[in-house]
């Protein structure tokens, strides 16, 4: 027995001395395992560093292009470019008269601009010819020659559009353009 208690007796003593010696080997958070935790929570912080700035710009840039009409506003070159429109030109010359006493007279040639992948658009523009020849001439007869001038030609454009648009059944035409348009008092 005493040989077993010489024997419990050194490794009780190795066991002490290797505690005194160094660090402690094993364990649960060895020291490579907390440098690896570590690294992984500074690239978590990292991460969500980016994407909180990222959204707060986002937001920033967004908010503030809204109040000054976006990008278009501020430099021409940021304008998306419109893809080319199909133009239905056999929409022949419109003359009538203006709401004036007297009348003024005017004469006006129209260009209809629809999508060109879609042909049904100007079929059916063909078809209705007469019908929107007849919807132009009423619109522009109930205006007086004032409201007819260069200046508005762009209102006048958006409700001739419209007029058109509430008729079309297959599609939507895009763009009114004038060819011709002149008023003569």
């Amino acid at each position: 027995m005493s040989d077993e208690q010489q024997d419990l007796n050194l490794e009780d003593v190795g066991a002490g001395a290797e505690d005194a010696s160094g660090p402690r080997r094993g364990g649960l958070l060895s020291g490579t395992l907390l440098t690896i935790l570590k690294w992984a929570a500074i690239g978590i912080a990292g991460v969500v560093l980016v994407v909180t700035v990222t959204v707060i710009t986002y937001n920033v840039v967004s908010k503030g292009g809204e109040a000054r009409g976006g990008l278009a506003a501020i430099s021409p070159s940021y304008q998306a470019k419109a893809e080319p429109l199909a133009y239905y030109d056999d929409i022949e010359q419109i003359r009538g008269q203006t709401a004036d006493d007297p009348p003024a007279i005017y004469l006006m040639s129209v260009s209809l601009g629809y999508d060109p992948k879609d042909k049904e658009v100007s079929v059916e523009i063909g078809n209705r010819r007469r019908e929107i020849q007849d919807l132009i001439l009423k619109d522009i007869s109930q205006k007086k020659a004032a409201d007819l001038a260069p200046g508005h030609y762009d209102e006048i454009q958006a409700q001739i559009m419209d007029e058109i648009n509430s008729v079309m059944r297959t599609g939507k035409v895009k763009s009114v353009m004038f060819r011709q348009f002149v008023v003569q008092k």
